[in-house]
């Protein structure tokens, strides 16, 4: 559908024409339309609404435009099939924070979607990587094993070996990946249960809280998945130079670590009064900072939307000699994550296997040490 032609131009170019025609004739009028509310005494609530609305139709259309594009042109589904995935990120992060914006005595469960998400493509981005080097290398375990070795980055090497180029090297980066993929939506799950009985305290850091415990947990799982993506690019960066990765990794540790800290600098000023409610609004300061956040979100994913679509672009798998076979023959690939729970119970049995042989080694070795120690006992002269 979108590779044909309307008056001899193709139909993609004809809607990318249109959709930049309407979102600058949008973004110009709006300050207009921000002027007009403010002079008929609009909620601030209406116009937050509002602005950020626009923000995310806009950039949700230039995902689902690409998104569409890839899977009209799915030439290489081993690698698109996680950038479709990845590419979902600005729309479920914008249509979460506008909902979560709009309903904000609900965002407490809608949220966890965007978090879950989130570690979805970091898994994504991650087997994106490594199914290109295997579709130009093979083994990669065996085509790795013999390059130079990839050091920790400090202070990580003050506490951990390097991982050994090759099998475990692969190994120990995709178990650091997977495991946020596995703790996120079990810290969800465990927050959400926790605020049903509420011992959740969000925001709280005592003791008999479970919100410093999931943060933690959250934290640290996800800041050793993106540590092992960094290492995995230490590794593989002239091999992955033809795939452009520097623009991928900035374009999705962008929406992370940027949302993340942003969030962590509206919390600091909301503790230390910066932000405050206003005296006519029913929000308490813990609502004005949660709807900042979102509202922000909004706005930051239509640059979001664009840079994803310069980072993936749909030309790199177009091919003039295959005809595209339409989007709506492969859209039912969007939907099958037979892959996820293949890796994920892999990594559990892996897992469950090298710790039994782990303590299988350690009581080898005390069944050793205790039968010297006992034959250098016999061994003395009574």
């Amino acid at each position: 559908m979108l590779g044909r032609t309307l008056c001899g131009v193709p139909i993609r170019r004809v809607i990318r024409m249109v959709w930049v025609l309407i979102a600058v004739c949008t973004l110009s009028a709006l300050p207009w339309m921000m002027y007009e509310f403010k002079k008929a005494d609009f909620s601030v609530h209406y116009q937050a609404w509002f602005m950020a609305g626009i923000f995310v139709i806009l950039a949700v259309s230039v995902s689902v435009y690409e998104v569409a594009m890839h899977l009209e042109y799915y030439n290489c589904p081993k690698l698109q099939i996680r950038v479709v995935r990845i590419l979902w990120m600005v729309p479920i992060y914008a249509v979460d924070s506008w909902l979560c914006l709009r309903f904000k005595d609900a965002s407490f469960y809608i949220d966890p979607v965007r978090e879950c998400y989130e570690a979805f493509v970091i898994y994504n981005f991650y087997m994106y990587l490594v199914g290109y080097l295997e579709d130009e290398y093979g083994d990669v375990a065996s085509y790795f094993s013999t390059k130079e070795q990839v050091q920790h980055i400090w202070p990580v090497n003050k506490w951990i070996r390097p991982w050994s180029m090759g099998d475990v090297f692969f190994w120990e980066t995709k178990r650091g990946v997977l495991s946020y993929v596995i703790a996120r939506p079990l810290m969800a799950a465990i927050s959400v249960a926790a605020n049903i009985a509420g011992v959740y305290c969000e925001g709280e850091f005592k003791l008999h809280c479970v919100y410093p415990y999931v943060t933690f947990v959250n934290n640290c799982s996800q800041m050793w998945a993106l540590y092992c993506l960094v290492l995995l690019y230490e590794a593989t960066n002239k091999e992955l130079a033809p795939i452009r990765p520097l623009p991928k990794f900035i374009a999705i540790k962008a929406v992370v670590f940027l949302t993340f800290w942003q969030s962590l600098l509206i919390d600091i000023a909301a503790e230390t009064n910066l932000i405050h409610p206003a005296e006519w609004s029913t929000y308490d300061t813990g609502d004005v900072a949660a709807g900042l956040q979102n509202f922000l979100i909004c706005l930051e994913m239509f640059a979001a939307a664009l840079g994803h679509a310069y980072a993936f672009p749909p030309r790199d798998y177009m091919d003039p000699c295959r005809p595209p076979a339409g989007f709506m023959n492969n859209i039912k690939a969007m939907f099958d994550v037979g892959d996820v729970m293949t890796d994920v119970s892999g990594l559990v049995h892996g897992t469950i296997q090298e710790t039994q042989d782990n303590i299988r080694s350690q009581l080898s070795q005390l069944q050793i040490k205790t039968g010297l120690k006992a034959g250098q006992n016999a061994a003395l002269p009574t």
